[in-house]
């Protein structure tokens, strides 16, 4: 009895330490959701939103990759797709902070703790960095590489950040970088590796994050 007893409070302190040094409000209820939101807004690309005519031909994603777009229209393609990417990144920060905060309380755990931050610098300069040279991209007409490029930066933000909170998180920025490799290699479908990466792959692991993590 005793022994039980002594393992059960070994297994407390665990936990309480690892509170203490990692990150642990990480919901995984706001990571499928936020791959949802990703699947969709890819969907959206996809599927046309404000895709446009141009000389008789419609003018998909693929198309604009590979410059069969007028100025004026690359210009205007270019915006809404910027457009969708600011609306589900800002809702998916939401998510993950709405959802973190209630985990947190949960756990009786401070959501702005020292891992936290160094979590989220860990993870955001690595990030700040891959929107700042897609931008560059885009300024030299480099589209395709865009898709490619923030699953890149995205995989070895993770990856950097994983030190400071649940180990998984580094098996998908590892999935995450390995897919933004290989779709450079075909740019012309670099939103469909976008969408598995960002959205199913969430989806994926947000479920088996949520198993594991949030339902104890």
């Amino acid at each position: 009895m005793d022994n039980s007893k002594h393992l059960e409070d070994i297994k407390d302190i665990k936990k309480m330490m690892d509170r203490a040094t990692k990150f642990s409000s990480l919901s995984g209820f706001s990571i499928v959701i936020a791959g949802l939101l990703a699947t969709l807004g890819g969907f959206l690309i996809y599927s046309d939103l404000e895709f446009f005519l141009h000389e008789g031909k419609l003018i998909g994603y693929s198309s604009l990759i590979e410059s069969e777009a007028g100025s004026e229209d690359f210009q205007r393609k270019i915006k809404s797709l910027l457009l969708v990417g600011s609306i589900i990144f800002t809702c998916s920060i939401l998510i993950f902070y709405f959802a973190g905060i209630r985990k947190s309380k949960k756990q009786q755990v401070a959501f702005w703790n020292p891992s936290m931050i160094r979590a989220l610098k860990s993870l955001f300069v690595p990030v700040l960095a891959g929107g700042i040279f897609s931008i560059v991209l885009i300024m030299h007409g480099f589209v395709g590489m865009v898709a490619p490029s923030t699953l890149i930066f995205y995989g070895l933000g993770l990856i950097n950040a994983s030190k400071y909170t649940y180990g998984e998180i580094e098996v998908l920025g590892y999935v995450q970088l390995v897919l933004g490799l290989i779709a450079s290699f075909f740019m012309g479908s670099g939103l469909l590796f976008w969408v598995i990466g960002f959205g199913f792959c969430h989806v994926v692991f947000g479920i088996i994050f949520y198993l594991r993590h949030d339902t104890k």
